[in-house]
C-alpha cells in the first residue's frame, strides 16, 4: 500500500510539472528561440524601413531636425514649408551651402553629427561620402529606377538633373550660340563663360565629369576630356556658387553659363525673352540630386519622415510645377520640360566619379592655376 501511494504521488508530480512547462512555453517556440543578433555592427549604416509611413498621425510627430541643403532658396524653403505644414509639430532648421562644403562639414562632424538629412547635391558627390550616411529604404522604392539610388540605400535620387548651357541672346547672336561642349573652347569666349567651382559645387563637379566622359576614356583616366577642359580653361569665369552660373547670365554680366536645367527653366526662355537653353548635342548627363540620412544623426525618426516626404507624390509634383524640377517617381509625368528621350543623354560613369572625386578635384585645381 505504501508503494502504491508513492507511485501515485510520483505520477501527480510529473503531471503538475508537465502542466507548468506547457504554460510557460506558450506556442512551444518562444522560450527556446535564441536572441536575435543585429545584422550589422552598431557603427555601420543600418537599413530601416518606412518609418514615415507608420501608424502615427501627423500631429504625433514632434521635435526638430536639421537639414543641410545646397538647393536654391525658393524650392528649398517651399519644400520645408510644405513638410512643416504636413507635420505641424516638427520644426526644420536649414543650413544652406554648396554641396562640397556641406559634405566636408558632415565628414568633419561625424564624431558628433549636427545634421540629420542632406537634401540635394549630385548623387555622384553623395556617393563619394556614403560612409557618412545611414541606410534607409523608402516606401516608394518600387517607383524609382534602380540606377537612381544607391544599392545599399545610403542615398536616394530625388530629381534627375540634366546639365545645360544658358545663353543671353542679347549678347550672343543666334548663329553663334554654342551647341556642344567643344564649342565652349572657342577662344572668342575667353572670360565669358560663367562656371561654378567643382571643388565646392556638386553640380559643377558633375558638369566637369560630363565633359571628361564625353571626350575621354576611363582606360587613361579620361585624358581626352582633360584636354578639352584645358583648352577651355581661359574661357571660364569661376563663380562663388552654382547660382552665379545662371544669375549672372540673366543679368548680362556673362553671355554664357554652364548650369542645371532646373535653374535655367526658372527664367523666361521663350522667344519673347532674352535667354535660351541649350541641351548640348554631343550629349549631357542627367545625374540625380540625392537625399540621404546622416549616419548616427540626432533625430533618426524625423529624418526618415523627411526623406519620405521629399519623395512623396505631393512634394515631387509641387517641386516640378513650381520650380521646374524633374520628378524621380515613375508615376509622375514632368510638366513644362522636355522628355529625357528628346535630347542626347551620355553614359555617365557613376562609379568612377564617386571613387575618384578627390583626384578629379585636385587635377581640376591644378589645371585652373596652370
Amino acid at each position: 500500500m505504501k508503494k502504491m501511494k508513492k507511485w501515485v504521488a510520483l505520477l501527480l508530480a510529473c503531471v503538475m510539472a508537465f502542466s507548468l512547462m506547457a504554460c510557460g512555453s506558450g506556442d512551444g517556440t518562444a522560450s527556446t528561440a535564441p536572441s536575435q543578433e543585429p545584422s550589422t555592427a552598431p557603427s555601420e549604416p543600418v537599413e530601416t524601413d518606412n518609418s514615415g509611413s507608420g501608424e502615427k498621425a501627423p500631429e504625433d510627430y514632434a521635435g526638430s531636425l536639421t537639414v543641410y541643403s545646397p538647393h536654391d532658396s525658393d524650392p528649398l524653403n517651399a519644400g520645408v514649408a510644405m513638410f512643416e505644414k504636413a507635420y505641424p509639430n516638427v520644426k526644420v532648421e536649414v543650413v544652406a551651402d554648396g554641396t562640397g562644403n556641406l559634405l566636408n562639414r558632415i565628414a568633419a562632424e561625424s564624431e558628433s553629427p549636427m545634421a540629420d538629412v542632406l537634401w540635394g547635391g549630385g548623387a555622384d558627390s553623395l556617393a563619394a561620402y556614403k560612409d557618412y550616411f545611414q541606410a534607409y529604404k523608402p516606401s516608394c522604392i518600387d517607383l524609382l529606377d534602380s540606377s537612381l539610388y544607391d544599392p545599399d540605400y545610403l542615398w536616394i535620387g530625388e530629381s534627375p538633373l540634366p546639365m545645360v548651357f544658358l545663353v543671353n541672346t542679347d549678347l550672343v547672336a543666334e548663329d553663334e550660340i554654342p551647341q556642344t561642349w567643344k564649342d565652349l573652347a572657342d577662344p572668342k569666349w575667353a572670360g565669358k563663360i560663367a562656371f561654378a567651382d567643382p571643388a565646392s559645387s556638386g553640380s559643377a563637379f558633375t558638369q566637369l565629369c560630363t565633359m571628361l566622359m564625353i571626350y575621354g576614356e576611363e582606360s587613361d583616366d579620361y585624358a581626352g576630356g582633360w584636354e578639352l577642359v584645358q583648352s577651355m580653361i581661359k574661357n571660364l569665369v569661376i563663380q562663388s556658387g552654382s547660382s552665379g552660373a545662371h544669375k549672372n547670365v540673366d543679368s548680362g554680366e556673362y553671355p554664357i553659363g554652364i548650369t542645371l536645367e532646373k535653374a535655367a527653366v526658372q527664367y523666361d526662355t521663350s522667344d519673347a525673352g532674352h535667354l535660351k537653353i541649350v541641351y548640348p548635342t554631343d550629349g549631357t548627363s542627367a545625374v540625380p540630386d540625392g537625399v540621404a540620412i546622416v549616419k548616427n544623426c540626432p533625430n533618426q525618426e524625423l529624418a526618415e519622415l523627411f526623406v519620405e516626404y521629399v519623395l512623396s507624390a505631393e512634394c515631387q509634383s509641387a517641386q516640378n510645377k513650381d520650380y521646374g524640377r524633374r520628378p524621380i517617381r515613375s508615376d509622375i509625368t514632368p510638366e513644362g520640360l522636355l522628355q529625357l528621350n528628346e535630347f542626347e543623354i551620355m553614359t555617365y560613369n557613376f562609379d568612377y566619379a564617386a571613387n575618384n572625386k578627390a583626384d578629379i578635384v585636385e587635377k581640376w585645381q591644378d589645371t585652373l592655376v596652370g
